[in-house]
């Protein structure tokens, strides 16, 4: 188990139980607070890019609002007239 969080058994021989116990419980919550990290910055970056989308999404219909507007007041001022 040593071997496998990144410390040198080495190390953790010459240091005493109590530190290397909780030297290896701080490196396994680091790799756990990375591997979270690592997830979160995976779904923001999914996140922005469907952002993106959307927003492209919202402009066409925007445009598309803009022009029914354009056409419904070019109507009303030939019923007026």
């Amino acid at each position: 188990m040593v071997e496998t969080i990144g410390v040198a058994p080495e190390i953790l021989q010459a240091l005493p139980p109590e530190t290397s116990a909780g030297i290896i419980t701080l490196l396994t919550i680091l790799k756990t607070i990375g591997i979270i990290f690592i997830i979160y910055f995976i779904f923001q970056i999914v996140n922005i890019i469907l952002n993106i989308k959307r927003n492209k999404r919202i402009k066409v219909i925007e445009e598309k609002i803009n022009s029914i507007e354009n056409k419904l007041d070019k109507l009303l001022k030939k019923k007026k007239s």
